[in-house]
């Protein structure tokens, strides 16, 4: 009898963190996070960065996001209006980028922000079977005064990485983000608005993992992203 033995292969794995959060308060166009932390440099690495922004004048968008000069590419965006007035953004942008453990991420907008508004950006280090863009996401907002939570869900893979961001116009001082199904990893204030990212690592293939977002005391304007990765 011939006796064959058994091989184990490992199943493909992204291994995703969070490595740097940073907010802005700033008017300008142009926000510049200086040496934000990129983990350790791997050739697989890919870069996510979720951002958060609000402006006082009509229209604006976020232009471009770069890591270390490098350009990044967007994946989602949500966009929450108050009457052409202003506008509330959550989007996730990324891209390749294996050296380097330090780097400036720069945000630039369409035009200055107007004051109380700001920007805050969540850093995300992905290795491993990964690829740049996610392979589902998802958007949600409110343009009007509501306590009803965001929604965002997305399909994931076990081994995958998932990227989630919100802002909000504040209500009230103590007003506050809430995600399930996610881990919560900023809550933070830049003037006027709340700002908050969330990350998950799955452990099982769900279609869709249901992740909100919900907001205490409501919100004027809301809008929220998210971005599944899945192993390759």
């Amino acid at each position: 009898m011939t006796m064959f033995s058994s091989l184990w292969f490992s199943a493909p794995i992204i291994t995703g963190s969070n490595t740097a959060n940073a907010t802005s308060t700033s008017s300008a166009a142009a926000h510049t996070f200086s040496g934000q932390s990129l983990g350790a440099a791997d050739a697989s690495r890919i870069i996510a960065v979720a951002v958060g922004m609000g402006a006082n004048s009509a229209n604006r968008t976020i232009n471009s996001v770069t890591v270390g000069g490098a350009a990044l590419t967007k994946q989602i965006g949500a966009v929450g209006d108050n009457s052409g007035v202003e506008n509330f953004r959550a989007e996730i942008w990324s891209a390749a980028i294996a050296s380097g453990t330090t780097a400036d991420v720069v945000v630039t907008m369409s035009g200055t922000i107007g004051t109380s508004r700001g920007v805050a950006i969540s850093v995300h280090r992905l290795v491993g079977s990964v690829a740049a863009a996610p392979n589902t996401t998802a958007e949600d907002n409110n343009d009007i005064d509501t306590t009803a939570p965001l929604t965002v869900s997305v399909n994931t893979e076990d081994g995958g990485y998932v990227v989630c961001c919100g802002i909000a116009f504040k209500k009230a001082a103590s007003m506050t983000a809430t995600w399930s199904c996610v881990t919560e990893l900023t809550d933070g204030l830049t003037g006027n608005l709340v700002q908050t990212a969330a990350n998950y690592s799955p452990t099982s293939n769900e279609t869709p993992r249901a992740i909100t977002l919900d907001f205490t005391d409501g919100g004027h304007v809301q809008a929220a992203a998210s971005a599944s990765w899945f192993p390759v």
